[in-house]
């Protein structure tokens, strides 16, 4: 009783936290069918309708889940707030939602812990395109109006970075105005009700055709910023560690394939988000895509990432972060893979990344 009291407390909280378009709709939505095979584990995976999740819908059709014993079934998501409450409740076994929503359910102590990563960066700043030059640097952001969804990765990021400028927008050096989603931030650039807006995948990739210019990267304010990571209940997690190997070892292998096949990883991708492919490619694939997939953990980056929620009230918490991110198993993980396949050069820069970013 106490957990789903906590839980509706942080749902209430975190209930602006749109990942996906505007809709409030809070059923989950499964895409596939369960397996009817007994030998599998059955694993309830929470997803949110973005290319940024990519690694999710590879390890599904690919068969990574079914290869390392895993009946997945993935379920849709409209908000983080919302997939975290569902594997709070025990609905859910695993998700890849934002990390701000994860970070403030710890801050309220539900037992979440994170095992790995989905993706980065992804995010942008965006401005009519004769408002470009001044808004491409955080200096002259003081007295402007920005739309922002509250609590996404880059509102967080980005307010952060406004502090460091001594721009203090809590005593209204700047103007936040809080929207429902990224496609109304959009609208609101658009009809110059705001000065800039804060938006991410797959609308960092529309932004040209939709008539806003990029101002500037996320990835400018916060380099290797974390976005959405892989939570389970620690409980769930101390239960069955072989099992969140396994599911680790099947979203590495995922990455392997995304990373040296362009062309089906869109189709694949083009089945769970509904835009047009052109836009999932640029966002995936092009030379200037700052959305990095990946299944690390990026340990380091995620303690950033909670000392900037701190900092900018978001969270009150005196707890030890580190407690809470478990980088253990998926070393084990992608040493399994290194191990039966050692030359795989996709697997050799995971490997280096995570001595890097943990």
């Amino acid at each position: 009783m106490k957990k789903g009291i906590i839980a509706l407390m942080i749902i209430t909280l975190l209930g602006s936290v749109m990942m996906t378009g505007c809709s409030n709709n809070q059923e989950a939505v499964s895409n596939e069918p369960s397996s009817n095979n007994e030998s599998l584990k059955k694993m309830n995976i929470g997803y949110l309708a973005s290319p940024e999740h990519l690694l999710y819908f590879v390890a599904k059709e690919k068969g990574f889940f079914e290869e390392q014993g895993i009946d997945a079934e993935l379920f849709q998501f409209t908000n983080s707030a919302e997939g975290l409450n569902a594997i709070t409740a025990g609905k859910l076994d695993v998700g890849s939602f934002g990390v701000s929503a994860p970070l403030a359910f710890i801050a309220k102590d539900v037992d979440v812990s994170i095992i790995g990563g989905q993706n980065s960066g992804a995010c942008a700043v965006v401005s009519k395109p004769e408002k470009y030059e001044e808004m491409k640097d955080l200096k002259n952001y003081k007295g402007k109006k920005v739309a922002t969804v509250r609590l996404s990765t880059a509102d967080v990021i980005f307010r952060g970075a406004l502090l460091d400028q001594g721009i203090d927008w809590k005593k209204g050096d700047v103007e936040i105005i809080e929207m429902e989603s990224p496609a109304a931030t959009m609208e609101a650039v658009k009809k110059e009700s705001v000065d800039a807006g804060l938006i991410w995948t797959p609308f960092v990739a529309m932004a040209e055709d939709q008539g806003v210019k990029i101002a500037m990267h996320i990835t400018d304010l916060l380099e290797n910023n974390v976005c959405c990571r892989q939570h389970v209940l620690t409980s769930k997690l101390n239960e069955d560690p072989e099992l969140w190997e396994n599911f680790l070892v099947a979203l590495i292998k995922a990455f392997d394939f995304y990373q040296t096949n362009q062309e089906e990883t869109v189709d694949i991708t083009a089945k769970y988000v509904k835009v047009d492919k052109k836009y999932l490619w640029k966002e995936t694939y092009a030379e200037d895509a700052t959305m990095i997939t990946s299944p690390d953990p990026l340990k380091k980056s995620t303690i950033k990432y909670w000392n900037i929620m701190k900092e900018t009230g978001f969270i009150d918490s005196d707890k030890n972060i580190e407690d809470y991110i478990n980088t253990d198993i998926y070393k084990k993980a992608l040493d399994r893979v290194l191990k039966e396949n050692p030359d795989n050069q996709n697997y050799k820069r995971l490997l280096s990344d995570f001595n890097k970013y943990n």
